[in-house]
């Protein structure tokens, strides 16, 4: 809705003490028209919001460890990664609550408790060798207990390709704050986009076309047997899918190392000859 500013712009016609009178009802419509909107929705310039940009501290080494009571969300996510990165264990159990649920999206199965949550942070930093590092690119806050990074992977300061992904943390307000949640997206490994929206719109078309799909499809899963053979599919998918993400993170470990070696004796066959 746009608001006349002008007198001018407004004809009302007939006599002038009939005009005078038109001009002073459309002021008063218009004011209060202006002061119900708000009431309604308020000042949109006095509005604020939640969430601010955090400057990251882990692109140089200038961040310190500080008490976790005294920590903002955007430091505790700094400190996560700090830990992973030094492979600092000890601090981060500090850092973690006894009922923190992790949630990755590489992984089924969610890590549910502290011991599990330490357990998979090990084999992650473990995972990483001593080259391999988080570096965090944006910090996102949202007070008092919520924050987001987005990072990708380097290798001694060059970046891994398709290793992007954002980490959402939630924490604990207490006396002293610590991690109660972590949510951790990573980058698709297969591109798939144009695909997807492909299968997506001919299954819209599809249910557009046939509604009735929907409805017979939702009854089915309703069966007992249904149920069984999609735990059953479930439970050999988890097991074979587990064993692939094993198989390829030891597989990403062998590599980075045979890298670093290679590197290393090229380093030393350079210097010999110098």
């Amino acid at each position: 809705m746009s608001l006349i500013t002008s007198p001018q712009a407004v004809n009302f016609g007939g006599s002038p003490s009939f005009r005078r009178f038109s001009y002073t009802l459309f002021l008063n419509k218009r004011t209060s028209c202006i002061f119900q909107q708000k009431k309604n929705y308020g000042n949109y310039n006095k509005r604020k919001t939640n969430v601010r940009l955090v400057s990251s501290c882990l692109m140089d080494d200038s961040f310190s460890y500080s008490s976790s009571s005294s920590n903002s969300p955007g430091e505790m996510i700094e400190m996560f990664y700090k830990c992973i990165n030094e492979k600092n264990l000890k601090k981060m159990n500090t850092y973690i609550s006894e009922d923190c649920l992790i949630e990755d999206s590489l992984f089924i199965e969610k890590f549910k408790g502290k011991k599990a949550a330490m357990s998979f942070i090990e084999k992650l930093t473990e995972s990483m060798g001593p080259d391999v590092k988080f570096r965090i690119r944006t910090v996102y806050e949202r007070r008092p207990s919520m924050a987001g990074a987005i990072w990708h992977l380097e290798w001694r300061n060059m970046e891994i390709p398709l290793t992007k992904g954002c980490t959402f943390i939630d924490i604990r307000d207490e006396e002293r704050k610590t991690i109660q949640m972590v949510q951790i997206i990573t980058e698709s490994q297969l591109k798939a986009g144009h695909l997807f929206l492909a299968i997506m719109k001919l299954v819209t078309l599809l249910l557009a076309k046939h509604p009735a799909i929907l409805e017979w499809l939702t009854k089915v899963s309703q069966q007992r047997w249904v149920k069984r053979i999609s735990k059953i599919c479930i439970f050999l998918f988890k097991h074979l899918l587990d064993n692939f993400l094993k198989s390829y993170l030891t597989f990403i470990h062998l590599g980075t190392q045979l890298y670093s070696h290679v590197l290393n004796f090229l380093c030393y066959v350079i210097e010999c000859f110098k």
